[in-house]
């Protein structure tokens, strides 16, 4: 008996229309959507061109009996709901029937799928609105083909970005889906070559495989219970915090959703342990009763409604302020951030009551420790600064803040490679926010204006470290992109361990860093001194 049926109008009619293929991570997400409905394990992704040129998803998921697969590539044609209350209690991810029709009509489809219960497979072609059905080998599962992507409606084509630009919003669909389906084998390969391989595992070793195993050591857990409300998931320590809300993911009964409200609630915890304008990266899974959650709301399923708002909201404050109990506030009541955020509790003493004064001149320079730490008489005791640190913040800061930075002009012409060039000429606007002035000057030929003034890195060297830095990051975009791009710029522009400075020097550091915005911490989270105050010394000298 076939599985898939037509909805009748009366159920077609009560469903959010909206355009399911706008663009490839479009595509991406609805077969995605597909495998894991399917029961897959292993879900392998492969883009070309940005996903224009082809697009293939497979699984190995429950397959489609022949019946079936010709009826999957009509409107409104599922396995999933069939009346208007199912609509109420939706436990899939997809529901619509639109996906595969949407997709067939505007590219070259071609699906591949077999069920256990049948030796051979079906092959189904798409043209032109010309379907071709076939007996064909196949293990069980479904192989989905997109080829030359809206080839038919060129109009279409137009509005799409460079295909750098398209892979990345691929990357970014994938990634949700993995962190939300850790048991889920995931595969990405992008022209040709794996840019994401993820194999089953556990939550927080899949954070580390999607995003780094730095990130994975700087996450804690969270864990609220309710009678019909649980929330689970990952928060990054208030030391490992982002300029954006890019790595904050929210997953509703494995969905993966947009939600304002639940991110004001995850960092309301935070406050007064995060600078502004830093935000702390997340991985929460929410889970409720399907009836107390609407999925239907949204055209793309990217916003859910909630029956129970408050409860839910509250859950995850809830959730996130447990987590951070033991982690101290670090600003006063002004929103003014304490200077000894890093300082052990037991550290600080009186200092909060009698707080030295923070600001240049009130640190004195008196020596190097190793050709590496900073050894200051503050007003209240001492501090020992880490020089590439606190000089790398400084310069991180100064690339991030749009101020002047003493730019200097004429550095140079540079040749790359095609790929290189593609990635330079879709991220000019990035580079010049930074202060690195970079125009075309002929074919894959780039003329470097102005870098920062600090940078004495060769125009050559500069650009190899962005587009090393977008390569390796090609996921991220916006402040969450330009956070990597400034930190590595500054990270290889700062002093290093071993440098030799004059007390001249150290002194200028020292003033440098205690008039910056955020003096207690470098880019990476790593503090960039440590603070003994007088009354601790005389502690730990039995003076008190």
């Amino acid at each position: 008996m076939a599985k898939i049926h037509i909805l009748s109008k009366t159920v077609s009619d009560r469903i959010a229309a909206g355009e399911v293929v706008e663009r490839p991570a479009s595509i991406v997400k609805e077969l995605l959507e597909n495998a894991i409905d399917a029961g897959a394990t292993a879900i392998s992704v492969e883009i070309r061109e940005g996903g224009l040129q082809l697009i293939r998803v497979g699984d190995n998921g429950s397959g489609m009996t022949r019946e079936d697969a010709e009826l999957s590539v009509e409107r409104f044609a599922t396995s999933k709901i069939s009346s208007e209350r199912d609509l109420q209690t939706v436990r899939t991810l997809g529901f619509r029937g639109e996906a595969l029709p949407s997709i067939a009509a505007v590219s070259q489809f071609e699906m591949l799928t077999r069920d256990k219960d049948n030796v051979q497979g079906t092959r189904i072609r798409i043209v032109d609105e010309k379907k071709e059905l076939d007996v064909a080998g196949a293990p069980i599962g479904t192989l989905i083909t997109a080829r030359e992507l809206f080839y038919n409606v060129p109009a279409r084509k137009k509005f799409l970005k460079a295909p750098l630009r398209e892979t990345e919003l691929v990357t970014k669909v994938v990634t949700q889906y993995a962190l939300a389906y850790p048991h889920i084998g995931f595969r990405l390969a992008v022209d040709g070559k794996d840019s994401l391989l993820a194999p089953p595992s556990s939550a927080l070793e899949r954070i580390g495989a999607v995003w780094s195993r730095e990130a994975a050591s700087e996450m804690l857990a969270v864990e609220y219970d309710s009678f019909d409300l649980k929330v689970r998931g990952f928060i990054s320590k208030p030391s490992f915090a982002r300029a954006s809300r890019d790595w904050q993911n929210f997953f509703v009964n494995g969905r993966p959703i947009r939600s304002g409200l639940l991110a004001v609630m995850l960092e309301r915890p935070y406050a007064g342990r995060l600078p502004p304008n830093r935000h702390p990266l997340a991985v929460i899974y929410i889970e409720l009763d399907p009836q107390y959650v609407d999925v239907n709301v949204h055209p793309r399923k990217a916003e859910v409604r909630f029956m129970q708002e408050r409860s839910i909201y509250g859950a995850v404050q809830h959730a996130v302020e447990h987590t951070l109990r033991d982690f101290p506030i670090t600003q006063n009541a002004d929103g003014i951030e304490w200077p000894f955020a890093n300082v052990p509790e037991s550290s600080f003493g009186a200092l909060r009551e009698t707080q030295a004064e923070y600001r240049a001149g009130t640190w004195r320079a008196l020596g190097q420790i190793h050709n590496t730490y900073l050894l200051a008489h503050t007003p209240d005791g001492f501090a020992i600064v880490d020089q590439h640190a606190a000089q790398e913040q400084i310069y991180f800061e100064r690339l991030t803040s749009w101020e002047e930075m003493g730019n200097e002009g004429n550095q140079g012409v540079v040749n790359l490679m095609a790929r290189e060039t593609e990635l330079v000429n879709a991220h000019l606007d990035e580079y010049r926010a930074l202060g690195v002035e970079v125009e075309p000057f002929g074919a894959n030929t780039f003329r470097v204006n102005t870098l920062p003034g600090f940078v004495k890195l060769s125009a050559r060297e500069v650009l190899d470290v962005l587009v090393t830095e977008h390569q390796r990051y090609s996921a991220l975009e916006g402040d969450a992109l330009r956070d990597k791009l400034a930190s590595k710029l500054a990270c290889v522009s700062a002093l290093k361990a071993g440098d030799a400075l004059t007390l001249e020097q150290q002194q200028n550091l020292l003033n440098e860093l205690l008039q910056i915005y955020s003096p207690a911490t470098c880019p990476h989270g790593r503090p960039t001194f440590v603070y003994v105050t007088l009354e601790e010394l005389e502690r730990r000298f039995l003076r008190r």
